[in-house]
């Protein structure tokens, strides 16, 4: 089975870095820099997992999991620049989003894969 991943932040240099280092850990990427495109994705295409950045324009990253929980059963990470970001409690709750959060700029790529992994149902 193909590792598929949908990396979702605004900023492109974000992007482009998680993408290559996924990509070059042989992942199937897909970028998304707003969760409504994000939605769209997830909504025509199936994916292993998806790291998400908070800090959106439009959709936050907490509501882009809430409404994805509806419809897939994709694993989530988050990441945030944001220092007193914590995972709501209502996300907690899944299976499938990661209580382990990643602080950008993300230097533990290593790190972030593994708990993707872990995750994984």
């Amino acid at each position: 089975m193909m590792k598929r991943i949908l990396i979702l932040d605004d900023e492109r240099a974000v992007r482009d870095s998680l993408i290559d280092y996924f990509e070059d850990c042989l992942w199937e990427t897909r970028p998304a820099e707003s969760a409504e495109e994000a939605i769209g994705l997830i909504t025509s295409e199936s994916f292993s997992a998806a790291v998400v950045d908070v800090r959106l324009p439009g959709m936050d990253g907490n509501d882009f999991i809430r409404q994805a929980l509806k419809q897939t059963r994709m694993a989530f990470v988050i990441c945030t620049g944001s220092p007193e970001y914590a995972v709501p409690p209502d996300l907690l709750g899944f299976p499938n989003v990661s209580s382990r959060l990643f602080k950008k700029p993300v230097t533990l790529l290593g790190e972030l894969e593994n708990e993707i992994q872990r995750i994984i149902k």
